[in-house]
């Protein structure tokens, strides 16, 4: 039989012990704090506990198994407290606990561990552990729709991009209401409609709150029923009434916005957006200036202002701004090809 080293077997004889000896000395001391008269020696009783707290505290952390210098710091503290808060029930909690449950914890078979930590940014593509690896579709999921493939797994798809933005989803969305899949297809026709729904709402109950409100939150307010009107912009994209009367209603809570709060860079910069999709680059080079001038990063507003040149016919103009736009952000499409076609 093989027998265990003697230095070891000491050392727990003598924690086990100090431990007992400890809990003993904290059951005296409780009970001397209900006897009469401690009021005279209540000082003498407060530095006896907290000897005996810190005693106890120190030895029951030093048999924790497998931790560094920093846990055993934190556990110390925290036993330290109870022990101080609780006289004798704090003793005999952290005793037990530590002693029993935690090596216990430590000596449980858990298993393999499902789930791999890896210093790989990529993480959420790192496949868990016990799970077989497979090819990743990186196909857009409109285009998976445009091809046939695992029906069932196209409509779990179709109905979780009912969670997505629209100006995300509505290529997908659209692409569903052609397939060849009644479930796929009904699916995608309510969840377009109920976005429109959705959209539509929110915009009566933001404007009429904006009327409610001055200053910056009336501008944050309107600001944001444009935001909603250029979101219900690509539901309807494909219908030149709906979306001609759209984007005039967004100009409209834009240019609210601007009235509102006149140094608004958000403002100037939405409302040149819509002015740019109306066809009038004049009034959106103008609302882009402005929200450049007010502190809108110009990486932002140059592309803008470029394609306002463009629809003006005023080519040098283009030729100028993307010449100006920093090269670290002309190194991405499809920016960077049009910077070279000008250059």
């Amino acid at each position: 039989m093989r027998l265990r080293p003697l230095a070891p077997i000491v050392m727990a004889f003598v924690r086990a012990f100090v431990v007992v000896f400890g809990v003993a000395a904290e059951a005296w001391l409780f009970m001397a704090l209900l006897a009469p008269g401690i009021e005279d020696r209540i000082v003498a009783w407060c530095v006896a506990h907290a000897l005996v707290s810190g005693s106890l505290a120190a030895v029951s952390c030093a048999t924790l198994p497998g931790s560094d210098a920093t846990a055993r710091r934190r556990w110390f503290l925290l036993c330290a407290c109870l022990n101080l808060a609780m006289p004798l029930a704090g003793a005999l909690g952290t005793s037990l606990a530590l002693t029993f449950g935690v090596r216990a914890a430590v000596r449980r078979d858990h298993g393999q561990d499902y789930w791999r930590f890896t210093d790989n940014p990529a993480l959420p593509f790192t496949t868990p552990g016990k799970r077989a690896g497979r090819v990743v579709d990186g196909r857009g999921l409109a285009e998976q729709l445009a091809f046939p493939g695992d029906v069932q797994g196209l409509f779990r798809k179709v109905l979780a991009a009912a969670r997505m933005p629209a100006t995300l989803s509505i290529g997908a969305l659209r692409a569903g209401v052609g397939h060849a899949d009644e479930r796929i297809r009904l699916t995608a026709y309510q969840t377009l409609d109920r976005k429109s729904s959705s959209l539509n709402d929110e915009i009566d109950r933001l404007s009429a709150q904006a009327v409610l409100r001055t200053g910056h939150e009336r501008a944050d307010t309107w600001l944001q029923v444009a935001s909603n009107y250029w979101e219900l912009l690509t539901l309807e994209q494909s219908e030149p009434v709906a979306r001609a009367q759209l984007l005039e209603q967004a100009g409209e809570a834009a240019l609210a916005a601007i009235v509102a709060w006149p140094d608004s860079r958000n403002a100037h910069f939405t409302f040149g957006r819509i002015a740019l999709r109306q066809g009038d680059p004049v009034r959106a080079e103008a609302a882009f200036a402005r929200a450049q001038t007010l502190g809108m990063p110009a990486s932002t507003t140059l592309p803008y202002r470029a394609e306002a040149a463009f629809l003006a016919r005023d080519f040098v103009a283009v030729q100028r701004l993307l010449a100006s736009i920093d090269d670290a952000f002309k190194a991405y499409p499809p920016l960077r090809q049009v910077a070279e076609q000008w250059r």
